[in-house]
């Protein structure tokens, strides 16, 4: 009995969400391989019981039977394909003394491919061995031999002695950032190099992305910085066994950066960043606030290499081999139709743009489809678009499972599976009403139908998965799409791949094929930045659970059905109630005053942000963290979803303590996006007092805010009542008008920073920024003198200038705080710090080690919790400021 038979005229599809399930259900109920692989092997057995041995092969409860053991056999293969992928992602107990920030030489293997980014370069290495001088053997005379004299004054090549590192069963991958990149490098090239090796972290909050296991999926344990590649040496190729795969990325990788170098050269600015992205795959080319205006336009999606970039390259070579058989050699056509070589050739070509453009699961579905479609047509069959799906799917999960969690799978799929499942339904309906239209705008509107239909057939199935993964919808997506990749398939791709092919076969003609690609990506630009521009483009919904994505995708399939229109409205009603219901219950359940006034510092790397609750239900941040390259939004991806994971869904207040990027970058997405009461800030920046960059995002969203040095009535001892937050009262001890005008050196934001006092009855936070040790003196007296349990957030992330002696005497807190990084290269927090804390006997709670930590006042004492056992401490291989 043929699989055609058991599944029926698509075996595949059954197949590929067999094998899905079983993967989802592995990961949810943690199977081990030997329950997987008994479960596969009964579920195979009952498949040939059914088959052959009780009911024979012709029955329909044979076909029924086989199907659904075959199915089960299929998920528990799935099962047992992600417990081995499981087990990859866990490398040998002997790396991690590789893991304390020491420097060591390694040789390695450089994967494929390279990630560019404005600032840095991004390389993926495996480690092959360690580097280390061999001993210098001496003479009768006692100096050394000849043969190693000339070694005795730097490490050259030969000097240098690999040894074979433990035996791990995967490869040991490093994520290496460079700043600036002094020569060329390829996949494959065997390297040693200097490295300071690292351990990846978590950012250790509530409702954290577990980033660590994921880059552990993908072969990536450790991360590495350096400044540049001075001190790298590549080892000749006849000392190397490279794997052949290499060898062949290599090439590709070769063409890749002159392809690069080639639009970096003829294109200007932004539009040579933005071509990269759409033609090779280097989105993170691409700046942030272009990045950002795709996504409120609901196009983020154009930035990756997908079917349409594919499908364009196969259908050009598909075209050019077919007219130039017809042409040149019509003779071949009397053995093998034009359309089977053509199809050949196209398939070929997306093979080779999928690899050129970097070979994410997008390109290696749109590749699959194509190939799977070409062999159909050259066995006469017709190509079937659930089929091609569905075998792609099979084959990107066989290769890695874990591709069933990952948005790019997800998006991908189901963009195309809404194009499959609703454009045909919808344009049969929709071009019913075009005939009732004169015959010369026929054909007009249906090309604008078509456009309208495609955009929303794959934006209602990805609309669902945007707000689960991404938590935002665009509202202006629809149009947007509707006018731009029409556009983008017309007049920027076709050209732009043409253009790019013919630079690299005649050189010369480079700027004058790609200068109307140039104009096209302008233009380009300019429809993405209109649509974004337009109002609520983008609206930010928050998490959703997962059972209201699947609530959403049945009401789609309801709506989509013949069923009577009364009973839709019936059933979407009944969903929604159902989903209100549970919604309100959760709440009901929940207990917000059991711990009434709460501080709680997020772990956002080198950078501060506390969250202090107050009862009954009020909420304010003070700082957002965030980084100096601002290539990563913590506000977005660390804090926003911390707070939602703590039941925080508005801020009463945000404030900034002072103007530098491990403090306020993060604040950026929560101002533009979060319900909040008020911004405060002291308005001093580097420029003056003429407020932060934040100012301006919340004036926009009409935001109340408050400067403290402009606006505010200091009191007689110069601090200022901020007001209540709930219950709680809080105070702004410091800068004063006095210090910034008689005592302030007009450079250092860190001494100027906003010095936050919060109170409830006897209990006090203090939160004082960056302040330095000799600031701390100006105002530690002005602090609430009825209050008498304190808890410092300490200053300064714990540097040796902060948290003096003077501040602990006079405060006396029960615990301290420090906010910092895993292994920063500032030392934070000092030796010297935390010796005084010590010698104080005070508790100590660090976000490095710790996560995010938890005070919360308990009538008479702070209880403190934190978000994770404590991590292995790293050597600090810098000075301490």
């Amino acid at each position: 009995m043929s699989s055609g038979r058991v599944l029926g005229a698509r075996p595949m599809l059954p197949l590929a969400a067999a094998l899905a399930v079983g993967i989802a259900l592995a990961r949810l109920w943690g199977l081990q391989a030997s329950t997987a692989l008994f479960l596969a092997a009964a579920c195979f057995w009952a498949f040939a019981f059914f088959t052959h041995l009780f009911f024979g092969p012709a029955t329909p409860r044979a076909r029924h039977g086989s199907a659904a053991a075959l199915c089960l056999g299929v998920a528990c293969f799935g099962a047992f394909l992600w417990v081995q992928a499981e087990k990859k992602a866990v490398p040998s107990s002997s790396f991690e003394a590789l893991l304390d920030g020491t420097e060591r030489r390694y040789r390695v293997v450089l994967r494929p491919f390279a990630d560019f980014y404005p600032e840095k370069t991004v390389v993926t290495a495996v480690l092959l061995a360690r580097c280390e001088k061999p001993s210098i053997s001496l003479s009768d005379n006692g100096r050394p031999k000849a043969d190693l004299m000339q070694h005795a004054a730097g490490p050259p090549k030969a000097c240098l002695r690999p040894i074979p590192l433990p035996t791990a069963p995967v490869p040991f991958g490093v994520r290496l950032s460079v700043r600036t990149l002094l020569r060329s490098w390829k996949p494959g090239d065997v390297v040693d190099m200097p490295l300071r090796l690292q351990p990846l972290t978590n950012f250790e909050n509530p409702g954290r992305y577990d980033y660590v296991a994921e880059q552990a999926r993908r072969g990536i344990f450790a991360h590495a910085f350096t400044k540049s590649d001075i001190f790298w040496m590549r080892v000749p190729e006849n000392q190397a066994d490279v794997p052949w795969h290499f060898t062949f990325f290599g090439h590709i990788d070769t063409l890749r950066e002159r392809l690069r170098h080639l639009l970096a050269q003829h294109l200007t600015g932004t539009r040579a960043a933005l071509a990269q992205a759409l033609f090779l795959g280097y989105r993170h080319m691409v700046p942030r606030e272009v990045q950002e205006a795709f996504q409120k336009a609901g196009t983020a999606h154009l930035l990756a290499i997908s079917g349409l970039h594919v499908g364009l390259a196969a259908w050009a070579a598909f075209r050019l081999v077919q007219l130039g058989l017809r042409f040149f050699w019509p003779q071949v056509l009397l053995k093998i139709p034009d359309v089977h070589l053509a199809g050949w050739a196209g398939g070929i070509a997306a093979a080779l743009y999928a690899v050129l453009a970097g070979f994410a699961v997008p390109t290696q579905r749109a590749f699959i489809m194509l190939t799977a479609a070409a062999a159909a047509l050259g066995l006469y069959r017709k190509p079937d678009s659930w089929s091609l799906l569905s075998t792609a799917a099979l084959l990107i999960l066989v290769e890695d499972p874990n591709n069933v969690f990952r948005p790019s799978f997800q998006l991908s799929f189901a963009a195309v599976a809404g194009l499959v499942f609703f454009y045909p339904l919808w344009r049969e309906r929709a071009f019913k009403l075009v005939v009732h239209f004169p015959e010369k705008l026929k054909p007009v509107l249906r090309l604008f139908l078509d456009a309208f239909l495609v955009s929303a057939a794959a934006g209602v199935a990805v609309a669902p998965l945007t707000v689960y993964h991404f938590h935002t919808v665009s509202v202006a997506g629809l149009a947007a799409n509707t006018v731009i990749v029409p556009f983008l398939a017309l007049a920027v791709v076709p050209p732009g791949l043409a253009a790019l092919g013919l630079s690299m076969l005649v050189p010369s003609v480079a700027a004058a094929v790609l200068a109307p690609v140039d104009w096209a990506l302008a233009v380009l630009l300019w429809l993405v930045k209109s649509f974004a521009d337009l109002p609520h483009a983008l609206a930010h919904v928050g998490p959703v659970p997962l059972w209201g994505i699947l609530g959403c995708y049945a009401a789609l399939l309801l709506w989509t059905s013949s069923a009577d229109c009364k009973k839709k409205l019936f059933i979407t009603a009944a969903l929604a109630v159902m989903g209100a219901l549970f919604v309100a219950f959760r709440h009901l359940g929940a207990d917000p005053e059991k711990y009434p006034f709460r501080v709680t510092v997020l772990d956002v790397g080198q950078g501060s942000a506390t969250l202090v609750q107050c009862p009954p239900d009020a909420a304010m941040l003070v700082d957002g963290g965030g980084f100096e390259d601002d290539a990563f939004d913590v506000g977005r991806f660390v804090i926003a979803p911390a707070l939602w994971a703590m039941g925080v869904h508005r801020l009463d207040a945000v404030v900034l303590s002072h103007d530098h990027p491990d403090h306020c970058n993060g604040l950026r997405y929560l101002l533009n996006t979060f319900p909040i009461g008020r911004y405060v800030e002291t308005g001093l920046s580097s420029r003056g007092l003429t407020g932060s960059p934040l100012k301006a995002i919340a004036q926009r969203r009409r935001i109340p805010t408050l400067c403290t040095l402009r606006q505010a009535q200091e009191n007689f001892d110069g601090t200022i009542d901020l007001g209540s937050l709930g219950e709680c009262r809080l105070r702004a001890l410091h800068p004063t008008k006095a210090f910034v005008e008689g005592g302030w050196d007009s450079r250092n934001l860190n001494d100027a920073s906003l010095v936050v006092e919060v109170t409830y009855g006897k209990a006090g936070a203090l939160l004082p920024g960056d302040v330095g040790e000799k600031t701390e003196r100006l105002w530690q007296n002005h602090r609430d003198a009825a209050t008498r349990h304190w808890l410092l957030v300490a200053p300064h992330h714990g540097s040796a200038t902060s948290t003096g002696w003077d501040l602990l005497q006079a405060l006396r807190p029960q615990a301290v705080l420090i906010s910092c990084g895993y292994g920063n290269r500032f030392g934070f927090p000092s030796p010297i710090v935390l010796d005084r804390l010590q010698k104080e006997g005070l508790p100590v709670f660090r976000t490095d080690l710790h996560g995010a930590i938890s005070a919360s006042w308990g009538e008479s004492r702070w209880i403190l919790t934190s978000a994770m056992v404590q991590r292995k401490r790293l050597h600090s291989f810098s000075k301490s400021p």
